[in-house]
């Protein structure tokens, strides 16, 4: 038991031994690199010589683009890569160390920063350690939180997809100074576009559809490397959330004409759908920016809507007037009785029941016909009660009152055919007076709901008029829709 505990402690000396020789090793390498090493200095052989600078990002994850902000934010980490000449070594002579771990702050940097961002942060979010290889090779991978300027096109929301870029370059250095390129992967080929990181999700509005990376030279000779992420919205939640309930909401609207007017609700329904709207133009007015360079797709579909509902509340306002018409108020035109009584009904699918044409309606006989039953009445007035037609004519008001026969001469009398005794006439005139009066009624009455007929014909035309609007209206705006793609070549819009 007792050699067991010192072969222990043995190979615990000796671990600690070897680990504490690694340290002293870096520790000499270390003041030897950096015996004369100046980190403000660019790490070329020559004042002519240009560094290589290669820039790579993994996309870590996709925060999110805040459209009324127009800024897009990513989590990111940065590949920076570059050659100090300064810090290489011989392996065999340090104890066969072939990289190190230094912090960024004591070796040159390239200055690389984010140009385009949005919140004043153009350095990475944690200074990790650089890793420096024998041959002067180093390498910089540094996670960043980055909010970047990303100007969004509303034309088409929420169908629409978006070109966001981040731009890199030197804060410090130009292009004659430095040379910006490509990141290599593991088989020396260069990586032109953005790496999805292994534990990269997908959100549920946006998806990527292209993440290409693109070397640029500017005009005041700096180069930069852009990296551009081309997402394309998911659009079911705006389906579900607004543009259905706006196309249930215009239903309700067009069924305001199917409503009849005695009901009292057709105002009051038009402008709670128009308040509706206006509710949901309110909501949208979050979502997306304050911009004049164009109008969104769903804000056209809900103004379009508006303006039909908008209408709706006035054509309500004719359709009401029509159905409270009445014959002392107003008289029908010929046009209006032969329009919207005669011939819309059939078209617009509304059979009528079979009425009583009113007493100004009818036609008049010929005279001779009526002179013919005035003689035959005489004869048999005591007898059987006679035709109405006899004892109320029924005049047409198309033709003068000279054509019609007027009972009030024959009872009166002087007539050749018939003299009545003074207390029949007295009784016909009070008949005559109560015919009259009810035959009045009646036909006030026939002539109003012609008047109400009217307005169910003109809110049946609306109702279809604001169908065939509304289906095509719709269409149309969406339609484009499908018109608005992502392009197969990233860079052919840029």
């Amino acid at each position: 038991m007792r050699s067991l505990n010192l072969i222990l402690l043995a190979c615990c000396l000796c671990c600690l031994s070897t680990l504490g020789g690694a340290t002293d090793a870096e520790n000499v390498l270390i003041k030897q690199l950096f015996s004369n090493y100046n980190l403000k200095v660019r790490p070329a052989e020559s004042p002519e010589k240009r560094v290589v600078v290669r820039i790579g990002m993994v996309l870590s994850s996709f925060v999110g683009l805040n459209m009324k902000n127009e800024e897009m934010s990513t989590i990111v980490v940065m590949n920076l890569e570059w050659t100090d000449y300064r810090l290489s070594w011989n392996p065999k002579e340090q104890d066969g160390i072939e990289v190190m771990r230094i912090p960024s702050g004591k070796v040159w940097l390239p200055d690389i920063v984010l140009i385009n961002n949005n919140d004043g942060t153009f350095d990475v979010a944690l200074q990790v350690h650089v890793q420096v290889y024998h041959t002067g090779r180093v390498t910089w991978t540094p996670p960043a939180l980055y909010l970047s300027s990303c100007g969004v096109e509303v034309k088409y929301f929420p169908f629409d997809w978006q070109n966001c870029t981040m731009q890199f370059r030197s804060y410090t250095y130009d292009s004659t100074e430095i040379d910006i390129q490509y990141a290599l992967d593991p088989k020396g080929k260069e990586i032109k576009e953005i790496i999805l990181d292994e534990a990269y999700s997908e959100g549920g509005e946006w998806h990527i559809t292209h993440k290409p990376s693109r070397k640029n030279m500017n005009d005041d000779k700096y180069e930069d490397m852009t990296f551009y992420l081309i997402i394309e919205r998911k659009p079911m939640y705006y389906v579900f959330n607004i543009i259905l309930p706006c196309i249930l909401i215009t239903i309700i609207a067009i069924f305001n004409f199917y409503l009849p007017p005695d009901a009292g609700e057709k105002m009051g329904l038009s402008i709670n759908v128009l308040l509706t709207l206006t509710v949901f133009l309110l909501l949208l007015a979050d979502k997306i920016p304050e911009t004049s360079l164009g109008v969104p797709m769903i804000v056209n579909y809900i103004m379009f809507t508006m303006i039909l509902v908008t209408f709706s509340v006035i054509l309500s306002v004719v359709v009401l007037n029509l159905h409270h018409r009445s014959p002392n108020t107003h008289h029908m035109p010929r046009w209006i009785r032969m329009i919207f009584i005669h011939m819309l009904p059939p078209y617009l699918g509304m059979l009528r029941p079979k009425v009583e044409t009113p007493l100004s309606l009818e036609t008049l006989p010929r005279r001779e016909k009526k002179m013919v039953a005035i003689n035959k009445g005489a004869d048999e007035y005591f007898i059987r009660k006679p035709d109405s037609s006899f004892l109320f004519p029924k005049p047409n008001r198309y033709h003068p009152e000279g054509m019609c026969t007027d009972l009030r001469k024959f009872i009166d009398g002087p007539s050749s055919y018939l003299t009545l005794p003074d207390e029949l006439k007295s009784a016909i005139d009070a008949i005559t007076y109560i015919a009259e009066a009810l035959q009045a009624e009646k036909d006030y009455e026939a002539l109003r709901e012609e008047w109400q007929y009217v307005a169910m014909v003109v809110d049946r035309m609306f109702l279809w008029i604001f169908v065939v609007f509304t289906t095509v209206g719709t269409l149309a705006i969406f339609a484009s829709a499908s018109f608005n793609h992502t392009p197969t070549d990233p860079f052919k819009s840029t």
